[in-house]
């Protein structure tokens, strides 16, 4: 979901519920909630992390939620983000090229009580490119048995920086979706302009 701040200011979530059905879309429910209420602190991912991590704390029987939280600031030409226990974000660099994993941790939500999480900071430069997704893109298998893995996800990013950020996302998934797919596919592309 995204909390849209002013004019080139938002905060994005992604999240993936553990397990399927009926019990797992309630509490993709009950997290969609929650982050509208974070409006406070959308310009600390960390925090939101936190609160929702409380929020979720012991009510979840079992299942958990791995998420990761981006402020984007076009303003500062900087993102901010924190994860909990979810797939690193790439960022594609446009000047140099190199493609980035954007690692900064905790523990998935909702099991641990203390889990603490740490916001990490980036430039984020004009034409420079952010994806957020959830793991059934990287798990996706190929015909060759393999998953589609961090790997070929970052060739992609690479090979294909020049579609448009609606395309980009409409090629990623095509690509992933014509294998063997048992997850969830979700994925974000932010570009900065």
């Amino acid at each position: 979901d995204f909390l849209p701040l002013d004019q080139g200011r938002v905060t994005v979530l992604v999240a993936d519920v553990s397990g399927h059905g009926v019990p797992a879309a309630l509490i993709a429910s009950m997290l969609k909630v929650a982050f509208a209420l974070q409006a406070a602190h959308a310009t600390d991912p960390a925090a939101i992390l936190t609160a929702l991590n409380s929020i979720l704390n012991g009510i979840l029987d079992g299942q958990f939620v791995t998420a990761v939280c981006t402020h984007i600031d076009l303003a500062v030409h900087a993102i901010t983000y924190a994860g909990a226990g979810h797939p690193p974000a790439i960022l594609v660099r446009r000047a140099s090229g190199d493609v980035l994993e954007l690692e900064e941790n905790g523990l998935f939500l909702g099991p641990f009580r203390n889990a603490s999480y740490a916001n990490a900071r980036a430039p984020f430069d004009p034409g420079d490119r952010l994806l957020l997704y959830t793991d059934g893109i990287i798990e996706a298998t190929f015909s060759d048995g393999e998953p589609f893995g961090l790997v070929r996800l970052r060739e992609f990013a690479a090979a294909q920086g020049n579609l448009e950020p609606a395309a980009f996302a409409n090629a990623l998934l095509n690509t992933v979706s014509i294998h063997d797919q048992e997850d969830d596919l979700t994925i974000v592309v932010a570009e900065a302009r």
